[in-house]
């Protein structure tokens, strides 16, 4: 299952089924927000903006939920290309993760009820009632992660034996994670 590289001092791993949703479901919970890439429009190439992640995450099962506006750009190009990637980034703790996947809109006024809180106010004021309030789902179909155990000290440390030793640090692990998850089946209280 794991690889090691003696070249780059880091460890691929390919996981798949229960596996890659457990990676993910360590890994999501870091993160507040995603990069959301889609495909602009026509000759625009790629357009990304920050989206605030919705649910507990620590659940995951294969989808990922956000709130936008149904009159934003995102919609349109989701629309006309549902293949999307979801770019997640802690610096702090030396954690990546970029996941692929395919967006529908939901206008599933009990599952906004149930994932609004006060932060998601801040850009809906009106609540679940605005008209224009929808969500995004994301049904995830794999990705790749990157981390570092130990975050900023671990990183630190692995330069600090570079420089003294004249000798490359570990690089931590990396690696993919495949889901099959079938985008018609509603996965009610996934985060």
């Amino acid at each position: 299952m794991a690889t090691t590289s003696t070249d780059r001092h880091e460890t691929d791993e390919h996981l798949t089924g229960e596996a890659a949703i457990t990676k993910a479901r360590q890994l999501l919970p870091g993160f507040r927000t995603a990069m959301l890439v889609t495909k602009a429009d026509e000759g625009a190439g790629l357009h990304m903006r920050p989206m605030a992640l919705q649910g507990d995450l620590s659940v995951f099962g294969g989808t990922l939920w956000f709130f936008t506006d149904d009159r934003a750009p995102k919609v349109r190009e989701v629309q006309r290309h549902s293949t999307v990637s979801l770019v997640f980034q802690d610096e702090e703790a030396s954690r990546y993760l970029q996941l692929n996947g395919t967006a529908t809109f939901v206008t599933d006024r009990g599952k906004m009820r149930e994932l609004f809180t006060a932060d998601t106010r801040t850009w809906f004021p009106d609540g679940v009632d605005d008209p224009h309030l929808t969500l995004l789902r994301i049904d995830v179909t794999g990705g790749a992660f990157w981390e570092r155990p130990g975050g900023v000290l671990q990183s630190m440390a692995a330069f600090t034996k570079s420089v003294v030793t004249g000798t490359r640090g570990d690089s931590g692990r990396a690696g993919t994670i495949d889901l099959e998850v079938p985008a018609d089946v509603y996965q009610g209280d996934q985060g």
